[in-house]
């Protein structure tokens, strides 16, 4: 660390604060060199006095250049006491702290793996499916992951869904020309219920709502339909063209991929 004469004529002369001083003199006792330049001021600065003391005139013409020089002096030795000060108080990051950073970091992306992947709608008495079912693209709903999976390749109603986290219901032709499909994704106290419909290969969800699950002596169709939600129920009524798809007309819906 370097330390300006300005510094140093501060400390001889006793005017640095404690925090400066404190700085300085633990580099007076590891710094021959600067210990040197101190006791040269010193020196300076009492042979000085000393001439001064005999000579009248050259200690009034001193003075007068002290008056014209000292609002250039205090500046100097305030922003040599800022830069001590700032010198003091400087820390830098050890491998302790980068070491503990990237610990955090390393946690943060497994909780964030592993979380989304064990989660399932009900958990929380949240409304929202887990983020690898349904996203929001362009402010639309849309199916993707294993949802998106199972409206492609499902028949409505097949009995292996019954061990399934998602299970497609009714299929149908909207007012749009273009095919619709319910679905639940099945969460561990409360279901999510919703509408599909397929637009540019890929499905929007319309409307998705939260469903307490029915009571396990339903018959299928009752599961599949009446049972429903009134918002989807009714979300169908205004898209449905015609009646629901039978089995023959599902295959023939999926042999083309689910396009008109």
């Amino acid at each position: 660390m370097s330390f300006s004469d300005e510094t140093l004529i501060a400390y001889a002369d006793g005017e640095l604060d404690e925090a400066a001083r404190l700085v300085l003199e633990s580099a007076l006792r590891h710094d021959s060199h600067l210990a040197r330049r101190v006791a040269r001021l010193r020196a300076a600065r009492n042979a000085g006095v000393y001439a001064d003391q005999h000579n009248p005139s050259a200690l009034h013409a001193r003075r007068g250049a002290n008056v014209v020089q000292l609002a250039a002096v205090r500046a100097q030795r305030l922003a040599a006491q800022q830069a001590v000060r700032k010198a003091a108080t400087r820390r830098h990051w050890g491998w302790l702290e980068w070491s503990a950073l990237a610990l955090v970091m390393v946690l943060g992306l497994a909780a964030g793996k592993f979380g989304l992947a064990k989660w399932q709608p009900g958990w929380f008495g949240d409304n929202m499916p887990p983020a690898t079912d349904v996203v929001s693209r362009n402010g639309l709903l849309v199916a993707q992951g294993r949802l998106a999976a199972s409206l492609s390749q499902q028949l409505g109603g097949a009995a292996t869904q019954a061990d399934s986290d998602v299970r497609v219901g009714l299929s149908f032709l909207s007012n749009e020309g273009t095919y619709c499909r319910s679905f639940t994704l099945v969460g561990m106290t409360q279901d999510l219920v919703g509408l599909a419909c397929r637009a540019n290969e890929e499905w929007r969800v319309p409307v998705m709502v939260q469903h307490g699950r029915p009571a396990a002596t339903m018959d299928a169709y009752r599961m599949a339909g009446t049972e429903m939600p009134t918002a989807v129920l009714e979300v169908i009524d205004q898209r449905i063209v015609g009646g629901m798809l039978d089995t023959r007309a599902e295959l023939e819906a999926l042999r083309r991929n689910w396009q008109r």
